[in-house]
């Protein structure tokens, strides 16, 4: 009974440890500029205090907006209050999204949507806003391969070619954002200066091409997502077609690695479980045992004595023929048996 008490305990643990109490469904949204757009997010906690944070594509974490739910009190940081009257909340017991009412290029960066504890604040997964536009010119930047399958262990190399057209490749900014089904949205910064990221080609009409490199060395299923190269480029934000990267697992070599810890720790309370319930059936089948084999042994022990054989002895005594006595020696050891039974099982 403790054993399974104690693989109940555990298995509440689990759940409670896979439970996220801040969940944000979309984490990469495209929307057109100057369209509407709202970022949902749920919220299943008691904390009343609430907060929505934006990830800049300069890097800059800026705060958005704080909810008060007890007072139904929602106030804009200081970066949005010439924005305020375009950016919404709506909030319930639950519900806690944001909205914007007209989109502009400022807009476009990463949103976490939070809760405020007394000492820390706990953050959603998080949710890219990419906008597209007139100015967005898809043959401007350009992504290869478009998809690529690696092993793990491999390396690769992304690239993304950026034409500028009569802009200085000098006033170009270069970053690349990541997008998975496993995880929420990541900015990746190459390091380095951008002369070390940049390859310059001048072609005839007056363009200016660059070549921006994304290396990935020792590839796991970790890395495996849609990476697009986002430019900043004379006051416009573009962004690439996109470059798919597959990551092959085999699955006869790589499945003891693919099990997750709540599998293996699931896996090891069954076998603990199966071994108590084994234990306590033989501890059960040892003590009715006991029983039987005391009444067999007195069985067999009253069959043994049933099987004895019984002696009748009969002492001699001196007799005398007639009235004169006869002188007689005998030995008071000396015995007659006038009868002997023998008693068989039945």
């Amino acid at each position: 009974m403790m054993v399974y008490l104690l693989n109940v305990f555990l298995l509440c643990n689990l759940c409670v440890a896979q439970f996220s109490d801040i969940y944000q469904p979309v984490s990469f949204q495209t929307a057109k500029l100057g369209d509407p757009v709202t970022i949902e997010c749920q919220i299943n906690s008691v904390m009343r205090k609430r907060l929505w944070y934006k990830l800049t594509i300069g890097r800059r974490l800026q705060c958005v907006a704080k909810i008060d739910t007890f007072y139904n009190l929602t106030t804009f940081g200081d970066q949005y209050n010439q924005f305020n009257h375009r950016y919404t909340v709506a909030f319930d017991t639950i519900k806690n999204d944001l909205s914007i009412s007209a989109t502009t290029w400022e807009d476009i960066g990463t949103y976490y949507c939070g809760v405020l504890h007394l000492n820390s604040i706990e953050f959603g997964p998080g949710t890219f806003l990419m906008l597209k536009g007139p100015k967005m010119n898809s043959d401007s930047v350009v992504q290869q391969p478009v998809s690529k399958s690696v092993q793990p262990g491999d390396s690769v190399t992304l690239n993304c070619s950026v034409h500028t057209g009569n802009c200085a490749g000098e006033y170009t900014s270069v970053f690349w954002l990541k997008n998975s089904h496993n995880s929420g949205p990541e900015m990746i910064y190459t390091p380095g200066n951008k002369s070390d990221n940049c390859e310059k080609t001048e072609t005839g009409s007056q363009q200016t091409s660059c070549v921006y490199n994304l290396p990935k060395k020792n590839l796991n299923s970790a890395d495996a997502g849609t990476y697009y190269c986002v430019v900043a480029s004379c006051g416009e934000i573009l962004f690439g077609n996109g470059t798919e990267l597959n990551i092959k697992r085999n699955s006869t070599l790589n499945s003891p690695l693919d099990l997750s810890p709540t599998v293996v720790v699931l896996a090891l309370s069954n076998i603990v479980l199966g071994m108590a319930t084994l234990l306590l059936v033989w501890a059960l089948c040892k003590s009715q045992s006991k029983g039987p084999t005391e009444e067999t042994d007195g069985s067999s022990e009253s069959n043994q004595i049933s099987d004895a054989v019984h002696y009748a002895a009969v002492n001699l005594a001196p007799r005398s023929s007639s009235s004169r006595p006869a002188k007689m020696k005998y030995s008071g050891d000396a015995v007659l048996y006038s009868e002997v039974r023998y008693r068989q099982q039945d």
